[in-house]
């Protein structure tokens, strides 16, 4: 299977994504009402490179990019590019920063990414945002949903179980979850999974914005240990 090719959403381009819509608020009328995608301050518009990830064509040299890895807080749903963590990421640390985020992933479609990175690039430096515990997926792409019979015993397995196998394939890897996922026992793993709070809101009221993107980053930037130099 190729996980770094998401083709059916290759150079797709607009203002919407996923439930980044108004429509998204009449379907889940539990996340908020529409006045925030309203009265949100900034533009969002998303583009996605010839492999279907949000940004721009992969540079030729990948031998110092920084792989970001995760689902739609990553991908950076509700805001604008530049506001992502992985884009924060780049420009504090003049790095290029390789966006693999995609809306909705499960832990083992994020794994299953980092595999072939690992296999093919070798490299240096990734970053791992892991997804809710009970998302699912078939091979390669096809997302199955929440698993509702899945007990939260089974939910952490599957997650220790991806958890463990990206660690044990690349050392250092730098380990969080996304803001709003359970914590269940998350903290007895090893490596450190870095747990940060959601300091503000995109404008769909679920993701968070460029606040809370800051933080992480310079959680990232303190875990690899980029110099005052690299960050300037």
């Amino acid at each position: 299977m190729d996980y770094l090719n998401f083709f059916h959403r290759a150079y797709e381009h607009g203002p919407t994504s996923g439930m980044d819509t108004i429509d998204g608020y009449l379907e889940h009328p539990t996340i908020n009402s529409p006045l925030p995608f309203i009265k949100y301050p900034y533009p969002v518009y998303y583009n996605f490179n010839s492999r279907g990830f949000r940004g721009p064509e992969w540079p030729e040299d990948l031998n110092e990019v920084i792989w970001c890895l995760g689902d739609s807080f990553t991908e950076g749903v509700g805001v604008p590019f530049k506001h992502t963590w992985p884009s924060i990421l780049q420009t504090k640390t003049k790095k290029q920063c390789i966006n693999l985020g995609i809306n909705g992933s499960s832990n083992r479609l994020i794994l299953n990414i980092a595999k072939q990175v690992i296999s093919e690039y070798n490299p240096k430096y990734m970053a791992i945002m892991w997804s809710y515990m009970h998302r699912r997926h078939k091979d390669p792409w096809e997302f199955i949903g929440f698993d509702v019979d899945a007990s939260d015993e089974d939910n952490i397995t599957e997650f220790t179980n991806c958890f463990n196998e990206a660690n044990k394939l690349l050392a250092n890897i730098y380990n969080t979850k996304v803001p709003r996922a359970d914590e269940k026992d998350i903290h007895t793993l090893q490596p450190k999974i870095y747990t940060h709070t959601m300091l503000d809101l995109a404008r769909d009221s679920w993701h968070f914005d460029y606040l809370t993107a800051e933080t992480i980053v310079e959680s990232i930037i303190s875990h690899f240990s980029f110099t005052n130099k690299e960050k300037r």
